[in-house]
């Protein structure tokens, strides 16, 4: 794989528009490229944080009891990821 392939997976996962998971942690205009992913009770989230302090992280949820509960758990847990190391 080369770098500007590279750039365009990048540019794609950027343009995700179901923000309530990873995202939804971040201080707000924190450039983040992500895919999320649901089946029945699960839900997960994938990313690139381009913070001051750059990193990865992939959170999958199973068992919330809502939907809407596994995305929040989620945000909580890249909230205290980003609070612990920025």
């Amino acid at each position: 794989m080369d770098a500007q392939s590279s750039r365009e997976m990048l540019a794609i996962l950027e343009r995700q528009t179901l923000n309530d998971r990873i995202p939804a942690g971040l201080p707000p205009g924190m450039r983040v490229a992500h895919k999320t992913s649901e089946i029945t009770a699960i839900r997960h989230d994938a990313a690139v944080v381009f913070a001051k302090r750059p990193f990865v992280l992939v959170v999958l949820t199973r068992g919330a009891r809502s939907p809407e509960a596994g995305s929040e758990l989620i945000a909580v847990i890249t909230r205290k990821l980003y609070d612990a190391t920025h």
